[in-house]
C-alpha cells in the first residue's frame, strides 16, 4: 500500500488485478468511544492505543487537531493510517506500506541530506500496537518512508518531451505544510528542495471554523474542510450554517484567507524558483492556489498545471513507482468514510464511487 498520510486526509493507493485503486480517507478523531449506532449499516470505529481510547467522529467539534508537524509522529497519525487502510475494502492482513514525510522533516535544512532520525521516528510510530474494538486491523509488517511532493510529478514528466535542461517546479500545498522542489529534465535530477511548515490549508480551515462558531455552527475540521471545497454549493452552505444571516460574512472571511494563502505560496515560490520552465501543482490545496501561481508566473501560461486529481497524485505515483506490474489501469479516486449529518444531498455526495479506467 502506498500512503500519503497528510494531516487533513490520508490517500491510499494499491494495485488489485492490474488496476490502480485510490481512496481518500479524511481525518477526524476525538478521544473516548462512541456508543453503538442505531443504524445497522453504520460502522463504529473505536480504537485504543496504550491506555487511551479514540473514535472516528466526522462532525464532532471536539475533533483533535492534526494540523501540526508533530502529527507525523503521534497517536493521530497511527490512527489515521489504520483507519484509512480499513476504508480500502481489502480484508485485513499483513501489509507493507510506504508513507510520506514533509520535505522539512525528511531532509536536514542545512545540507538537504536525509534526516535518518526523523525517518526512523516515523517508522517506529507506525509499527506501534493499536487495537479496534470488535474489529480486526491490518498488521503493518514494514514501513518505508519517502519525501512528499516530488514523486507526484513522475508520470507527468517521464515521456513529456522536455529536454535535459528543463527545470520543473513542483508545489505541494497540503493541510499543514508547503513543500517545493525543482526537478531537472524527465526526473534526471532533483536540483533543490524547500519546505515551510507554517503555510498550508489549515490557515483557511481555522478561519472557517472560527467563523462557523460565531454563527452558532461549531464544526469539526472535516466539516470545515468540506465547507471550503463546497463553498459554491449554497444548499450545502445553508445546511451547515445555523445563523444564515452570517453566511456572507463567513464566505468573505474564507475567501480572504484563500487569497492570503495563494499570496503566501506565490511569494515563497518566487523566492525559491524565480524562473522555472514549468510548474506543477499537487496536494489538497492545489486548486485554491492555482490562480495565484498562474499570476506569479504569467509568461509560462499553460505550463503552469494543476495535476489531475491533485490531492491523491502523490499516493498514486508512489504506488506506480514501487510496483512490478508492467501494465496498470487507473480508477478514479474514491472519497471514503465521510459521514455527513447535515443533509441527504451531502450524504449522497460522500458515497460517490469513481468509475471508468484510464491507461497509465
Amino acid at each position: 500500500m502506498a500512503i500519503d498520510d497528510g494531516s487533513t486526509n490520508v490517500k491510499v493507493s494499491w494495485i488489485d488485478n492490474k488496476t490502480l485503486k485510490t481512496i481518500i480517507s479524511p481525518n477526524s478523531f476525538r478521544k473516548d468511544w462512541k456508543s453503538a449506532a442505531l443504524r445497522k449499516d453504520k460502522k463504529i470505529y473505536n480504537y485504543e492505543i496504550g491506555n487511551t481510547k479514540y473514535t472516528y467522529d466526522a462532525t464532532s467539534d471536539k475533533s483533535l487537531a492534526t494540523t501540526h508537524v508533530e502529527y507525523q509522529y503521534d497517536d493521530l497519525n497511527l490512527l489515521s493510517v489504520h483507519h484509512a487502510l480499513l476504508q480500502t475494502g481489502v480484508a485485513p492482513c499483513d501489509v507493507a506500506i510506504t508513507v510520506t514525510l514533509p520535505i522539512t522533516e525528511f531532509y536536514h535544512p542545512d545540507d538537504c541530506q536525509r534526516n535518518e532520525e526523523k525517518i526512523e521516528k516515523k517508522r517506529r510510530n507506525l509499527l506501534r500496537a493499536i487495537s479496534l474494538n470488535k474489529g480486526e486491523l491490518f498488521n503493518i509488517v514494514s514501513v518505508e518512508v519517502m519525501p512528499e511532493s516530488l514523486p507526484a510529478a513522475l508520470s507527468r514528466l517521464i515521456g513529456s518531451g522536455c529536454n535535459e535542461f528543463t527545470k520543473t517546479l513542483v508545489i505541494d500545498c497540503g493541510g499543514t505544510t508547503l513543500d517545493m522542489g525543482i526537478i531537472v529534465g524527465e526526473f534526471d535530477d532533483v536540483s533543490d528542495v524547500y519546505g515551510n511548515n507554517e503555510i498550508g490549508v489549515s490557515m483557511v480551515t481555522d478561519a472557517v471554523r472560527k467563523a462557523l462558531a460565531a454563527a452558532d455552527s461549531d464544526s469539526s475540521y472535516l466539516v470545515a474542510n468540506e465547507f471550503i471545497k463546497r463553498r459554491h454549493d449554497m444548499g450545502f452552505v445553508r445546511d451547515v450554517v445555523n445563523d444564515e444571516s452570517q453566511i456572507p460574512k463567513i464566505l468573505e472571511k474564507m475567501q480572504n484567507k484563500i487569497d492570503e494563502l495563494g499570496s503566501q505560496v506565490a511569494h515563497e515560490a518566487k523566492k525559491f524558483a524565480k524562473n522555472p520552465n514549468r510548474v506543477y501543482l499537487v496536494g489538497g490545496g492545489a486548486s485554491l492556489i492555482f490562480d495565484a501561481i498562474k499570476a506569479a508566473y504569467p509568461t509560462l501560461g499553460e505550463r503552469v498545471e494543476l495535476l489531475d486529481d491533485a490531492q491523491s497524485a502523490l499516493a498514486r505515483e508512489i504506488c506506480l513507482y514501487t510496483t512490478e506490474e508492467e501494465e496498470v489501469y487507473r480508477e478514479a479516486p474514491q472519497l471514503a468514510e465521510v459521514a455527513d449529518e447535515y443533509s441527504a444531498q451531502a450524504h449522497d455526495l460522500l458515497h460517490l464511487h469513481g468509475s471508468g479506467c484510464a491507461g497509465v
